[in-house]
């Protein structure tokens, strides 16, 4: 059926105008209308969904928002609709990940703030919410809050410890620990996850505690998963973000401009991948560190400070990050420092992957 714009046009208008007189149900039917001839459109379930908050349809405006977020590629102002609603009906860990899931849309778009409001409101609502936590510690790392990282570092290492996780839990110890050597919080977290109770005993009386089981592999995948349709939304918004970063990047003729903005992409990409914190090197850094490093050499280096960028790219390499896009960036920082033989070996690592060859190639033999 084909799709006719003008009705389209005018019942959004008519939609509108009967909301803001609260004349809920003709809104109602004007934006279902309006949803008729664009069954994808953001603005018909964002109207639909003022309309039914007025009829007092809770269920039904929440899934309206949702849809409209979805198809708006992430609209600040449905998300936080759907959290809100989320609040109202008591479903307070749904709304936790709403607000975990706006905090991921607002890092990518370095709104570092924002994001962390969000993720602070998400963690207030469900203070096990271990996405949040991690984030948090990430970006205060980042900004250089070591107070606030040390305290968000210790709330991971007490889910893990719950969670019988007691090995993930002293890595998230020991992270704390190296911004803070000493702090007495996080030496005594350390001897309760390794001694339990008993590490305040008298040495006679000193069982060995039993392992908190926690939650099952099942429950724990149910509760740190974000609703399908926020998934849904956030993969969207990731996708049409890509698209346009390959067209910027396409519009690039200069190989060694192209490849920097491909490695920068990448670097981006690597803060929001999840990994297995088991999976460390035995001296490394945990991958929460190596990310608040590489977001603090990406903000140096955007600002002019060379030396710092160049200092925590380092430590993130030297921590365990193993990437040829950062080999990539950090060698066209020792070549714009005149520090050759250092160049060198980061573009020879770099040029070990294809995409970085002949850009690596050119700028040694500059």
């Amino acid at each position: 059926m084909a799709k006719d714009r003008a009705k389209y046009e005018k019942a959004i208008k008519v939609g509108l105008a009967y909301n803001k007189a609260n004349r809920w149900k003709d809104a109602f039917t004007a934006f279902r209308i309006a949803i008729g001839e664009f069954p994808h459109d953001a603005a018909a379930y964002a109207g639909l969904g003022e309309s039914c908050l007025g009829l007092k349809q809770l269920d039904r405006a929440l899934d309206c928002f949702k849809l409209a977020a979805r198809y708006s590629k992430g609209d600040m102002r449905y998300l936080r609709s759907v959290a809100d609603i989320q609040e109202r009906q008591g479903q307070l860990a749904e709304a936790a990940r709403t607000y975990l899931a706006i905090g991921e849309i607002l890092l990518k778009q370095r709104q570092l703030e924002e994001a962390i409001g969000n993720w602070e409101r998400s963690i207030r609502l469900d203070s096990s919410l271990l996405g949040s936590h991690k984030r948090l510690a990430m970006v205060f790392q980042r900004l250089g809050r070591t107070r606030d990282a040390v305290r968000e570092y210790l709330a991971i290492a007490r889910i893990l410890q719950m969670r019988g996780e007691n090995n993930k839990a002293l890595q998230m110890c020991q992270a704390a620990l190296r911004l803070d050597p000493g702090n007495d919080d996080v030496v005594t977290a350390v001897a309760l996850i390794r001694h339990g109770e008993s590490a305040f005993e008298e040495p006679e009386v000193a069982p060995e505690p039993e392992v908190a089981t926690g939650l099952s592999a099942e429950e724990q995948a149910e509760a740190d998963s974000l609703t399908e349709t926020v998934r849904q939304m956030a993969a969207i918004f990731e996708a049409e973000r890509n698209d346009q970063v390959v067209a910027e990047r396409e519009e690039v003729s200069d190989p060694i401009e192209k490849a920097k903005r491909l490695a920068q992409e990448e670097l981006a990409a690597e803060l929001f991948r999840d990994e297995d914190e088991t999976n460390e090197a035995v001296n490394g850094l945990s991958k929460l560190e190596r990310d608040a490093l590489l977001g603090q050499a990406m903000d140096f280096e955007t600002r002019g400070h060379i030396d710092d960028a160049i200092g925590c790219y380092q430590r993130a390499i030297k921590g365990g990050l193993k990437l040829p896009a950062a080999y990539f960036l950090l060698g066209l920082l020792y070549v714009s420092m005149q520090q050759r033989s250092e160049a060198e070996k980061m573009l020879n690592l770099a040029a070990q992957n294809p995409a970085y060859l002949q850009a690596s190639q050119l700028v040694l033999n500059d």
